[in-house]
């Protein structure tokens, strides 16, 4: 794939990450201050997405030949319709239905062909810190946009706030058409769940049900010590930067030592004593700290298991793809409705925070071909530091 191809998937994730964490960080808190949501329900267009999300990527493996191109075009749309119906529609009930079909159709659509092709640039050799550049640019994105979002709402209005929304994904579609040509156009996928092993599946089981839990407690935690959009848009800013630039350092380290495994079981085990943290948190700021800590120690869980996953199945990377975003739907549809539930029965935000303890075990069972002991892989690290 040409070097065009790759700027052009870059612009395009880069303008698509802060179109949405400009908007789509304050849906939640907009159906709570607008719409007069109870807390459990907040969450409820993000189960019922990517519960359709499911069914799409099934959809997509039975019939496995697309146009990534068009397809993604298809997906960007329904995320127009998602923001649109924020301005049109003030029913909370039928904002979150209508909303959950608009996202669940947009996820698999734009989601799964943009990551096909950008497995197509990576080689084994180089494929961590490629995965680590795609993947900071939404912390990065995070750092921005809800601040200047929260300033919008702020001086303005939420119809401000979604409609510039609207602009930003509207001009990432043109981007897309611009650089239509430089982009494959035939790709062939299909879920091969044997094909990538039971422990993989397990792992990104538990990946799609960790991140279920951490984006909806994140805002949840954060708007149960805080209303104010403005304070809220600070705070979301503040998560996550640093662990992007982790992300990229240990994926260039990964590529050198070839062992992504023991980076992925460190992430898990260090992310549960953070979010033991965040349960005992009694203030705001101790949330920010102890949740910028999650985020610094969860970041590399996506990029290595997607590497991982990729290099099982090397020459059908299209495959690993679309299996891998079937999974993890299914964990993040079932962990957001557990949370759902456990709230509507009682339990706080904070306590539902420690759902995300046991999908952090199953990442744990990740099974990476090849892979070598601890000691060698600080032996081959030896040359990379004498140079450095």
């Amino acid at each position: 794939m040409t070097r065009r191809a790759f700027a052009g998937l870059f612009i395009i994730e880069t303008m698509l990450a802060f179109g949405n964490t400009f908007a789509g960080s304050f849906n939640i808190v907009y159906l709570y201050n607008e719409l007069d949501m109870p807390l459990w329900a907040g969450p409820m267009y993000l189960a019922i997405g990517f519960g359709i999300a499911v069914i799409v990527s099934r959809w997509m493996s039975w019939r496995p030949h697309m146009d990534p191109r068009n397809v993604i075009v298809f997906g960007l749309a329904c995320l127009v319709v998602e923001y649109t119906t924020f301005l049109v529609v003030h029913d909370g009930w039928a904002v979150g239905i209508i909303v959950g079909v608009a996202f669940g159709l947009f996820y698999p659509c734009f989601w799964t062909p943009f990551n096909v092709l950008m497995a197509q640039m990576t080689q084994k050799k180089d494929r961590g810190v490629k995965y680590g550049v795609f993947f900071f640019v939404w912390p990065l994105a995070a750092f921005i946009a809800p601040f200047l979002g929260g300033l919008v709402i702020g001086f303005i209005n939420y119809m401000a706030l979604f409609s510039i929304g609207i602009c930003i994904i509207v001009a990432t579609a043109f981007t897309i058409v611009a650089y239509r040509n430089y982009i494959p156009k035939d790709q062939v996928m299909r879920i091969r769940l044997g094909a990538i092993g039971r422990r993989n599946v397990v792992a990104l089981l538990g990946e799609g049900g960790f991140e279920g839990v951490f984006w909806v407690d994140v805002t949840l935690v954060a708007y149960t010590f805080s209303q104010d959009e403005v304070s809220l848009g600070i705070l979301f800013s503040l998560f996550g930067l640093s662990a992007g630039v982790m992300g990229i350092i240990l994926g260039k380290v990964s590529d050198r030592i070839q062992n992504r495994g023991l980076f992925l079981k460190l992430s898990a085990l260090g992310s549960i004593p953070c979010i033991v943290l965040i349960w005992m948190s009694g203030t705001l700021e101790e949330y920010a700290l102890t949740n910028g800590l999650l985020e610094f120690a969860s970041f590399v869980l996506p990029v290595f298991l997607f590497a991982i996953l990729t290099d099982n199945l090397e020459e059908t990377k299209n495959d690993s793809v679309v299996t891998r975003e079937y999974l993890l739907d299914i964990g993040r549809a079932s962990s957001i409705a557990a949370v759902m539930a456990l709230i509507y029965l009682g339990a706080t935000p904070q306590e539902t925070f420690l759902l995300a303890i046991p999908f952090l075990v199953m990442v744990l069972l990740a099974s990476e071909p090849g892979k070598e002991g601890l000691l060698a892989a600080v032996r081959r690290l030896r040359p990379l530091r004498g140079r450095t």
